[in-house]
């Protein structure tokens, strides 16, 4: 399930690149397959990690959460870090609005799996 989800946005994430790239220009659809890229590698690990581990407490399950969300955000700010030191983002507002715009689909996917 977790597995099919994450195919899902990321085929969702590449489709919505290319519409961008056939509609606009690359420098768009570059800026926002980075902003996508950056909250989709921070959220597959946060989940990763809370999913790999079966805890044997609710202390253990917290310490699992806490270091999930210090690692996925350590991940984001490494990786916005990294593609404006050495990617030349053309539209930083398309970048931010990736960003801000996949997390909202990780939420939309999270609320569709409570709500069944």
């Amino acid at each position: 399930m977790f597995l099919r989800k994450l195919i899902i946005e990321f085929n969702l994430y590449i489709f919505l690149t290319l519409i961008l790239w056939f509609l606009s220009d690359k420098n768009i659809a570059s800026s926002f397959l980075c902003g996508v890229s950056v909250s989709f590698v921070s959220n597959t690990y946060s989940a990763y990690m809370l999913l790999i581990y079966q805890a044997q407490s609710i202390k253990e399950e917290a310490r699992r959460f806490y270091v999930a969300e210090f690692g996925k955000w350590s991940i984001s700010g490494i990786m916005f870090a990294l593609i404006f030191l050495y990617l030349d983002v053309a539209e930083p507002l398309v970048f931010f609005a990736a960003f801000i715009f996949a997390n909202f689909i990780t939420f939309f996917f999270i609320k569709l799996k409570y709500s069944k």
